[in-house]
């Protein structure tokens, strides 16, 4: 019997490779949650200078003013322009002003933007290269937050017990963040970015309702948060408590975080109601 040998051909073989490396770094590529500013492939710099947050989004690009080939000559034109969402250049977006050598940016909308800009030292009809420069600007976020009814019966729990830590009892609440209805700027070829692709980190705040006071109860990057408040022996009064939640992204924790009261319903936030542990009754005889 004929035994078939396969790769017989070293071109083949490594055409073999390369398809599976290539199919491997998609996956990857796709598969990658954006913790810090390396994860977020395709923006110019991995330094953070290219992430931009969306309640500031202004920002200058500068070009160099002398031509590198002998760092001397002059540039005396520069003409910017950005590219379109098919990833050809066009006609920069508003808030886009060039300026010489200089491009300020402001209110530049969520999403990709690439922009291009060709230089001259002379004749404008004799420019360099384009060269491109490509930022991210972060859209905000949105969130809500709401007691997971499925896992609790009451909101009520007595100090000296502690918040229930019977499974089919806890009271657990459920943030859920999301991107803005209308989605963000795509440009093509570059990745297609949702806001389960960044790690995110939350923040859950008790609120005395008493006074309105705070106090920071946990931070996680999961999404969910469990009361687990230990028991109490010197309580005396009735406490009442909401929560709040704050999202912010990890990959740039300068960008403004968002806030939403953890609610019981659609319209009614959720109130935790913690009792002491009454005293003895006294019997007497009559």
């Amino acid at each position: 019997m004929k035994t078939t040998t396969l790769m017989k051909s070293p071109s083949l073989y490594r055409f073999a490779l390369l398809a599976v490396i290539m199919l491997m770094s998609a996956w990857q590529l796709k598969a990658q949650v954006i913790k810090t500013a390396a994860d977020l492939v395709g923006t110019s710099t991995q330094d953070g200078k290219t992430i931009i947050c969306s309640e500031s989004a202004n920002f200058t690009l500068k070009s160099s003013t002398v031509d590198p080939t002998d760092n001397t000559t002059p540039y005396k034109t520069w003409t910017w322009s950005e590219l379109g969402t098919d990833g050809t250049p066009g006609a920069l977006l508003p808030g886009a002003t060039p300026n010489k050598e200089k491009l300020e940016v402001s209110g530049a909308v969520p999403g990709w933007h690439t922009y291009q800009v060709v230089a001259s030292t002379g004749d404008a009809n004799c420019p360099s290269e384009p060269v491109t420069f490509t930022v991210f600007v972060l859209p905000p976020l949105t969130v809500a937050a709401a007691i997971d009814q499925a896992n609790n019966l009451s909101l009520t729990y007595c100090a000296e017990s502690g918040a229930p830590t019977d499974p089919a009892k806890l009271i657990k609440m459920d943030a859920t963040a999301g991107f803005p209805s209308g989605g963000i700027r795509i440009i093509q070829g570059l990745r297609d970015l949702k806001v389960t692709d960044f790690e995110l980190n939350y923040k859950w705040i008790r609120v005395n309702l008493a006074d309105n006071s705070t106090t920071d109860v946990a931070t996680n990057t999961t999404g969910t948060y469990t009361i687990s408040d230990p028991a109490s022996t010197t309580a005396t009064e009735v406490k009442k408590y909401g929560y709040k939640v704050q999202v912010s992204y990890a990959v740039k924790s300068t960008c403004a975080a968002t806030e939403a009261t953890v609610m019981k319903t659609g319209t009614t936030p959720a109130e935790i109601t913690v009792t002491p542990k009454p005293g003895k009754p006294v019997i007497t005889i009559e």
